[in-house]
């Protein structure tokens, strides 16, 4: 069966992104998981996967070309299979359509008034019977009674325009797939500081928020987060002195972002009482301090090349944190983080080149620096408080991390409930550089 690789989404607010680069020409053959385009956007640069393996039949999309999320931009064949132009076409229009009335009932759904955090994908035209019934299989009404979907508003694929289990399951999805797009970035009062944050997903979902590393924001996740919203209500923050958050004259060490932490929580309301930490680096730190002094509203913890766990830490990205912020040592610092010189794009460089002049952020990311890491050690040593935690944690790492040792993730060996996984070939920020697998395990671990 034919594949379509579409526009992907990095980040809840992309909407558009340009190929730069085809790896594949058609007539190719590709398989799952190869590198087959290099697609830019906004805020991000990377190659992107094969979804299928087979043969490169169709590139819809050019090199250069702006196109939105979610549009085709190639077609591959299956092995053996062969397809016209025609068929083609038709494949895409096909797909576009589908598209175009899932972007119809999720405006729908904007512009309604909200009663329920359960939605419903708007009605189209339902196949129905000369008896006047919905024509669907068996198989399809019991999906749709169990996932409590209204087949009247699924257009069937099969037979005779038949709905079947597969046109349930996708209405599903894209009702799921649309809670994600209400995402909401707002300022939020922690005690008199503003705080930036990102609020995303089904409102009834279990809560999960994600913690940034040092230098860093929320933008850290942007190739995480669309992939969490589908099916847990999450929030991404920029702790107090990052990002777009205030940055006041402070406390900035890792207990007092913890404790920060906590209170920035409270803010949100009792909704966030109870929820899953997602750290990464200075972020992981944070994450476990507060785990630690708060055990109860923990329910599981994901470290990525987290701090405290170990005494060592890489100077020289530090030197690079403590300079001047130019273009240069933005560039100089990133390739620090990746295994893949590849990842350090100039829309990145931007980026953090933007954060980093903004008034008063050189300031309050060298004392944050220097409270965790003065004199190029790590200052604080959490391998007892994981040690002595009891829920599931999960360690994170990239086997070629020049920041932190990875050696440090065996520390995962003493807690209880802990579980370790490396990347091979990634650098400190696997979350990034092997997004999808990244996310794919830890919404396994998570569920």
């Amino acid at each position: 069966m034919a594949t379509i690789f579409s526009m992907p989404k990095w980040g809840l607010a992309m909407k558009s992104g340009q190929v730069v680069e085809w790896f594949k020409r058609p007539g190719d053959a590709v398989q799952q998981g190869e590198p087959l385009a290099v697609i830019e956007s906004e805020k991000a640069t990377n190659e992107v996967e094969a979804p299928a393996t087979g043969t490169l039949r169709w590139l819809e999309v050019p090199e250069g070309q702006d196109t939105p999320v979610g549009a085709a931009l190639a077609v591959i064949v299956a092995p053996g299979e062969e397809l016209s132009d025609e068929q083609v076409s038709t494949l895409i229009h096909e797909d576009a359509e589908i598209r175009r009335q899932k972007a119809e009932a999720l405006a729908g759904k904007k512009t309604a008034t909200k009663t329920s955090a359960t939605r419903t994908p708007a009605p189209v035209r339902a196949p129905v019977s000369p008896g006047g019934r919905v024509n669907a299989s068996p198989a399809a009404r019991r999906l749709a009674q169990e996932l409590g979907v209204d087949l009247a508003t699924i257009t069937g694929t099969g037979p005779g325009g038949m709905i079947g289990r597969e046109d349930v399951q996708r209405a599903a999805q894209e009702a799921k797939d649309a809670s994600s797009e209400e995402a909401e970035e707002k300022d939020v009062d922690v005690d008199g500081i503003m705080t930036h944050c990102l609020i995303a997903g089904p409102v009834n979902a279990p809560h999960v928020v994600f913690v940034h590393g040092l230098g860093g924001s929320l933008t850290t996740w942007s190739l995480n987060l669309p992939a969490f919203a589908g099916q847990f209500r999450i929030c991404a923050l920029d702790l107090v002195g990052a990002g777009s958050s205030a940055k006041p004259t402070t406390d900035y060490s890792i207990p007092a972002l913890a404790e920060f932490l906590a209170h920035f929580l409270d803010a949100l309301g009792s909704d966030w009482q109870h929820v899953s930490l997602i750290g990464h680096s200075l972020g992981g730190a944070v994450a476990l301090a507060f785990a630690g002094s708060y055990p109860q509203r923990v329910e599981r913890l994901i470290l990525v090349d987290s701090a405290g766990l170990g005494p060592e830490i890489d100077r020289t990205v530090l030197d690079l944190m403590h300079s001047e912020p130019t273009l240069e040592n933005m560039r100089t610092e990133l390739a620090h983080f990746f295994a893949q010189p590849g990842m350090v794009q100039q829309a990145l460089v931007d980026q953090l080149y933007q954060q980093r002049i903004q008034p008063g952020a050189h300031d309050a990311l060298v004392a944050t620096s220097d409270a965790a890491f003065g004199n190029g050690q790590q200052q604080i040593d959490l391998r007892e408080t994981l040690a002595e935690l009891h829920i599931p944690v999960l360690i994170v790492w990239g086997d070629a991390d020049a920041v932190i040792p990875v050696v440090h993730a065996q520390e995962g060996k003493h807690t209880p409930q802990g579980r370790i996984e490396v990347f091979a070939g990634s650098g400190h920020c696997p979350h990034i550089e092997r997004a999808e697998p990244f996310n794919q395990l830890v919404k396994a671990f998570l569920e």
